[in-house]
């Protein structure tokens, strides 16, 4: 395919987009930029404070209404497309962050998940970071909570409190 074909092809399927993928694309690329930064350069016990409170080995699906839903869908495809762009790390953890950052700036309930595959050769790790808003998934694929065991869950403070009482 030649160059201007490849232009024409990506343009095309960014006027597919919604608007507030298109308006939130460079913002996502750069918390997923800012966020693998921090990974690299912060052990996890500094970073896992701005995550929330760490509920432990569960998975809480925070209630959303429809439009929070419909954000959260939508912040999901928008950190997809920035991560595809990514020339820095931009795996799931990165992108786990980002959403959440913008799911707060949305004001859309968000837990981060950290978990590990529920089936996996012996003496293999795999670990995988997603995030949850009721019954959606905006980073790390719908199948996360039947294929992993979630080890911490991360929530705001006033979620983890109110879950508390």
């Amino acid at each position: 395919m030649s160059r201007t074909g490849m232009i024409a092809r990506k343009l095309a399927v960014a006027g597919r987009q919604p608007p507030f993928v298109l308006l939130w694309l460079v913002p996502a690329w750069l918390l997923i930029g800012l966020s693998s930064a921090l990974i690299t350069l912060l052990p996890f016990r500094r970073i896992a404070p701005w995550l929330g409170v760490n509920l432990g080995a569960t998975a809480h699906r925070p209630a959303a209404s429809p439009e929070q839903s419909a954000r959260a869908r939508l912040i999901g495809r928008t950190v997809s497309i920035a991560a595809s762009y990514a020339p820095f790390r931009s795996n799931c953890l990165p992108q786990a962050m980002a959403a959440k950052a913008l799911c707060v700036l949305w004001r859309v309930p968000c837990a981060v998940i950290l978990g590990i595959e529920r089936e996996r050769p012996a003496g293999e790790l795999r670990a995988h970071a997603w995030t949850s808003c009721g019954d959606v998934v905006p980073t790390g694929g719908s199948h996360c909570f039947a294929t992993h065991v979630p080890l911490s869950c991360f929530v705001p403070a006033r979620v983890a409190a109110a879950l508390q009482r």
